[in-house]
């Protein structure tokens, strides 16, 4: 699939964008976190007790920040040495069977961060670190994250079928 192929729909395509531009900012964020954190214990003897703790959240979030753009732009992974010998016609049906796969995935995953998210805010779950933050705050973003790449992985479904109806195989 081209570049024009994939794309979504011109306000989720920018919204994958503006996803991975924040992604962007959030691995400045755990730079900087990472080494006040060097700073302060080499100078100082001290700790921000949540330098570990923080950067592991943000990793998580700029990576699902960054699905719907490696998505869009056909950098998720793709086993391409087979697909690569069929015809375009059958090389189309390859991609619309592998994007409702996806769409399966993420939605299944949507659900289930849903579930978690939602399980973590009825128990008032913490984390176990010193600054005991609500788990649901961190959690919240999972699904949202998980439920716009499946409306990622659904436009990519419709304009896959669209372009199979109009090029159908020869008989």
């Amino acid at each position: 699939m081209t570049h024009d192929d994939r794309a979504a729909p011109m306000c989720l395509a920018r919204l994958a964008r503006i996803g991975c531009d924040v992604a962007g900012l959030m691995l400045v964020v755990i730079a900087v976190l990472v080494n006040v954190e060097i700073v302060s214990r080499s100078l100082f003897d001290v700790s921000t007790l949540i330098a570990d703790e923080y950067s592991g959240y943000f990793f998580a979030w700029l990576t699902l920040l960054g699905f719907g753009h490696a998505l869009q732009e056909g950098a998720f992974l793709r086993v391409d040495a087979v697909i690569t010998r069929f015809s375009p016609w059958w090389r189309g049906c390859a991609d619309v069977v592998s994007a409702c796969v996806g769409l399966v995935v993420a939605a299944v995953c949507t659900y289930a961060m849903t579930l978690l998210a939602l399980s973590s805010f009825r128990y008032d779950t913490v984390s176990i670190q010193p600054s005991a933050t609500p788990l649901w705050m961190i959690q919240v973003f999972m699904p949202v994250a998980f439920a716009f790449l499946t409306l990622l992985y659904a436009a990519l479904v419709v304009s896959g079928i669209r372009r199979l109806t109009k090029r159908a195989p020869a008989p």
